[in-house]
Parts: structure tokens; C-alpha cells; sequence
């Protein structure tokens, strides 16, 4: 498929303050858009993945986490603002607003969102 229609995709619901919606994808690559409520302040749960990541921040603000070789950094990020993560780095965010919205581009896809 090459044409991917938003009133044709599914809405994914990931956990309470978040869903998700699988866009134009192949084996290769694969775009994301994700929405926030507003999170709880707290500890940025972190996760990792062998895919390379890149996200824009589309809406909102986000408290962003990546830790990678020994190092953490992070940063709160804002609408226009991008972030670059690499395979296996441990990352993570909290959404800072309500509505706030990811557009994640992976690569290779991600087959567990499918």
C-alpha cells in the first residue's frame, strides 16, 4: 500500500494518556503519530528498542530522557522541536500538556505496532 488514508487508520490505545496511530509505513520505515493527555510528574519510565528513531514534536511540551553509552541527558522539548534516537538507546518522555502530540518516524519498522 502507498496511500494511507487518517479516516482509514486505526486509533491504538498504548495506556491510560496515550494513543497511537501507525501511518505510511514499509519493512523499512514506518511513521507514528502519538498522543498525549497530560502525564503525572515523576520518573521518566524509560524504554529501548533496536529500531533508530527520530521524533518531531508536532503539539505540546514533552520532559525528555535518552541515556545512551553511560550518559544521560534531558531536556524538555517543545512544538517544533526534534529528537534523534539511536538503536538501543534507553529513552524516554513525559507529556508536560493535554493534547500534546509525537510524529515518530522508525527504522526498520516497527512490526509490534502492526
Amino acid at each position: 500500500m502507498m496511500f494511507f488514508k487518517d479516516s482509514d487508520i486505526r486509533l491504538d490505545t498504548v495506556d491510560g494518556n496515550t494513543t497511537r496511530k501507525v501511518l505510511a509505513h514499509s519493512p523499512q520505515l514506518m511513521y507514528v503519530k502519538v498522543l498525549f493527555a497530560k502525564a503525572a510528574a515523576g520518573e521518566i519510565p524509560l524504554h529501548k528498542h533496536i529500531h533508530e528513531q527520530v521524533t518531531y514534536v508536532m503539539q505540546g511540551s514533552f520532559r525528555f530522557a535518552i541515556e545512551d553509552g553511560g550518559r544521560r541527558e534531558e531536556q524538555i522539548v517543545r512544538e517544533g522541536d526534534s529528537i534523534h534516537f539511536p538503536s538501543n538507546a534507553l529513552h524516554g518522555c513525559i507529556p508536560l500538556e493535554d493534547d500534546s502530540v509525537l510524529l515518530d518516524a522508525f527504522t526498520p519498522a516497527r512490526e509490534d505496532f502492526l
